[in-house]
């Protein structure tokens, strides 16, 4: 199996952002899919392709797993060329940062649940090293599924170059969200 897919910029950004990939893979999955795992290797400025075969994915841009089987995301030849606005600091204002926690409401109206997580543990990275030059980038996401109401983000701790945060709905633990630096 191979499906082309087709994304854009968002905002400012010049690469595949995380988030568009997850958005993507659970509406073709289902929104009730479950164990969701997806890991970055490397950014991409390509337009990408789904495969569930290992040998066409040489040097995968990302893996995803899930509950129905695992798939490689790879890079095809086309540049992503299109821009979608992005209105990050519009999500970070719905957020609550409270010392290495933040809060995303059950209703962040005009962005997903995937666009909250990513962008608030990244606001929550700059809220914990408020003095520190650093530009984050999303690595990995757990989760046992894509919560849909209230969630708190715990940063826990620094694994080398790695950040990672706990992700809880209800206080109920369903995941891990990873960080790196560029």
């Amino acid at each position: 199996m191979k499906l082309d897919r087709t994304f854009r910029f968002r905002g400012n950004r010049n690469y595949l952002h995380s988030a568009s990939v997850i958005n993507d893979l659970l509406s073709l999955r289902g929104e009730n899919v479950r164990n969701i795992d997806l890991k970055f290797h490397r950014k991409t400025l390509h337009q990408v392709s789904y495969t569930d075969e290992s040998q066409s994915a040489v040097d995968p841009v990302a893996e995803w797993s899930d509950a129905q089987g695992k798939l490689y995301l790879v890079e095809r030849e086309e540049r992503i060329s299109e821009r979608e606005p992005y209105d990050e600091q519009g999500l970070v204002g719905l957020l609550e940062a409270d010392g290495k926690t933040v809060r995303i409401p059950a209703q962040t109206p005009n962005f997903t649940r995937a666009d909250a997580i990513v962008a608030a543990f990244k606001h929550l990275l700059q809220t914990v090293y408020p003095d520190v030059e650093r530009k984050y980038v999303f690595v990995r996401i757990r989760m046992d599924y894509c919560p849909s109401g209230a969630m708190e983000i715990r940063y826990v701790r620094d694994i080398g170059a790695f950040f990672q945060g706990d992700i809880s709905e209800d206080r109920k633990a369903v995941g891990q969200i990873f960080f790196g630096v560029w």
